[in-house]
């Protein structure tokens, strides 16, 4: 690693360093088979459903969970859908007293930084290493400030599972009355326990979500409007009407 200023040292962790990151993408019923890393691992998901089993505790993981698997701990994933993650090997003291999962904040602070480090890990540039190395000491603070709120409130529970599921199932013709029975809160306290924690109810966030998995369809597919209006909106596909084979009244 290049020489850091004095400065730069004080407010870095020693104890800390990078070893690789990247994105990681597999399809349903591609398992990951069971393995362990000199390094510890961190593994954030971005999309899918997987279970992952590290030692012997099994994890249910969805987008937003970031799970932390210490040096010679052997750990596997179970991909029930197709899913992709963000991973960070790095070096730490293996009995580091880091929790085994957290869960994303409404800013997706932990994407944001698992991104950057993926993509600054894959590249060459001025500054690499200390980019890095700060990246690393962010990722750190953010978890530590998990550690500090220890268990999320029950009212932001029920939300990131509501937001799970909207999430899972946006293109169905899902309702809120569902989603709130499914998480187990009636209609009304899941909207209001929306607007508390994120500011819009829970149909404008599946709304929002719609619009943007639309949007991306359009800029990355050659699919027609009507096509992504059926896929993302659950819209019925439009058929031209059948025309008749005799004018109305000869038979």
């Amino acid at each position: 690693m290049h020489d850091l200023p004095d400065h730069l040292h004080k407010a870095l962790r020693p104890w800390l360093s990078f070893d690789l990151a990247g994105p990681h993408e597999q399809p349903k019923g591609k398992d990951f088979p069971p393995h362990q890393h000199s390094t510890w691992e961190l593994v954030y998901y971005r999309s899918g459903h997987i279970q992952c089993l590290i030692g012997a505790d099994l994890y249910e993981c969805r987008p937003g969970v970031f799970l932390l698997t210490p040096p010679g701990v052997v750990h596997t994933e179970y991909a029930w859908t197709a899913y992709s993650n963000f991973w960070i090997q790095i070096h730490a003291p293996a009995d580091y007293p880091w929790p085994r999962i957290c869960l994303d904040d409404a800013e997706h602070n932990f994407e944001r930084v698992c991104a950057a480090l993926a993509r600054e890990s894959s590249r060459q540039a001025p500054g690499r290493e200390e980019m890095l190395q700060l990246l690393l000491n962010q990722l750190a603070i953010l978890i530590e400030r998990t550690q500090e709120r220890q268990l999320l409130s029950e009212a932001e529970r029920l939300v990131l599972a509501a937001e799970q599921l909207i999430e899972e199932r946006f293109a169905a013709r899902i309702t809120i009355q569902a989603i709130a029975r499914e998480v187990g809160i009636a209609p009304s306290s899941l909207r209001a326990q929306f607007m508390s924690l994120r500011g819009k109810s829970p149909m404008a966030h599946l709304q929002t979500r719609r619009v943007q998995h639309a949007l991306a369809l359009l800029r990355n597919s050659s699919l027609t409007l009507e096509a992504v209006a059926s896929l993302v909106f659950g819209a019925k596909p439009f058929r031209k009407p059948k025309t008749m084979s005799h004018p109305i009244g000869v038979s």
